[in-house]
């Protein structure tokens, strides 16, 4: 990596208040004046989700044109069951040929890793590997992958048995360093596991907080959580893209101490206490939720979204001095 250029991409899912993700009645923040306070930062691309940020094909095409001099794209979907071949042959055009995605639940999307509270987990599973095997002569003809995310629903193993089921020709990792720690594995664990099938990086922090039964993990800057006590080197050094994406305003609750949960993973006792070793060495003795979870201003909490975005770049940037 050359260490004068820091090849990070701004995750827009970083911004998830600013620009109401979680649909509340407050002002969305304007996207082209979002992109623009980051003019300084020397960002390589911009990931978002095109389809919860625009309705239209031609809308995010107007935004394409407006930024993709200075950046180059990376698209995700919040929904796998909006994309369509319009979509991949428009993709195809821009040489846009990495699509990240997540498993679709029918109902209310649960975090955490709680799989025992997923309705019907199984049939969102084939309903997802479905969907992903519908598209694979169209990918394997253009070269396009899918890029699954660990989406606290998903670990190493379960993206590997998919891989191998469906085909690693077409068939990649969107790994969240973050959300390794949601699914029982620690994110060195994740990595030597999956790492020769990953082509997407979240690089994410967590403020872990547990107290015997339930680890919470809280939104935080790059470098404020877990991340600060363990060597990412290796993370950053490998070829993948990366972004910066901070956790969400609501902070993800992972229900260790049920049983049910640990029925959904397949780990044998070392496994598990290598797991709850990392938890306890690197827990927060406070429970420090997040801005929008103290009931702060929305001025403030959008303040301080960018504040936490520049501070994680600094990080990074620091890092690898």
């Amino acid at each position: 990596m050359n260490k004068n250029k820091i090849n990070l991409n701004i995750n827009l899912y970083s911004y998830g208040y600013s620009l109401n993700f979680l649909n509340l009645k407050i002002k969305k923040m304007n996207l082209d004046n979002l992109l623009k306070k980051h003019s300084k930062l020397d960002l390589n691309g911009i990931e978002l989700p095109i389809d919860t940020l625009f309705s239209k094909i031609n809308k995010f095409d107007d935004f394409y044109n407006k930024f993709s001099k200075k950046y180059k794209f990376y698209i995700c979907f919040d929904d796998i069951t909006n994309l369509n071949y319009n979509y991949l042959d428009y993709f195809n055009k821009l040489n846009i040929k990495n699509i990240r995605v997540r498993m679709p639940q029918d109902y209310n999307t649960v975090y955490g890793g709680n799989k025992f509270l997923i309705k019907k987990y199984k049939k969102n599973l084939n309903k997802f590997k479905n969907i992903l095997n519908k598209y694979k002569n169209y990918f394997l003809k253009n070269n396009f992958f899918f890029c699954i995310e660990n989406h606290q629903d998903l670990n190493s193993y379960d993206l590997i048995e998919i891989i191998n089921e469906l085909g690693s020709d077409f068939i990649g990792i969107n790994w969240d360093i973050g959300n390794s720690i949601a699914c029982g594995e620690t994110p060195h664990d994740f990595f030597k596991n999956a790492s020769k099938y990953i082509r997407n990086i979240h690089l994410k922090d967590y403020d872990i907080y547990f107290n015997g039964k339930i680890v919470k993990l809280n939104r935080v800057p790059l470098g404020k959580g877990y991340l600060k006590n363990i060597n990412i080197k290796k993370f950053i050094n490998h070829n993948a893209s990366k972004s910066i994406e901070l956790g969400a305003q609501v902070s993800r609750k992972c229900f260790v101490s049920n049983k049910r949960y640990w029925q959904f993973y397949n780990f044998d006792k070392i496994k598990i206490q290598r797991y709850y070793k990392f938890i306890i060495k690197n827990k927060n003795q406070k429970d420090n939720i997040s801005d929008y979870e103290k009931n702060y201003s929305s001025k403030i909490i959008k303040n301080n979204e960018f504040n936490d975005f520049v501070s994680s770049y600094n990080y990074i940037r620091d890092y690898l001095k």
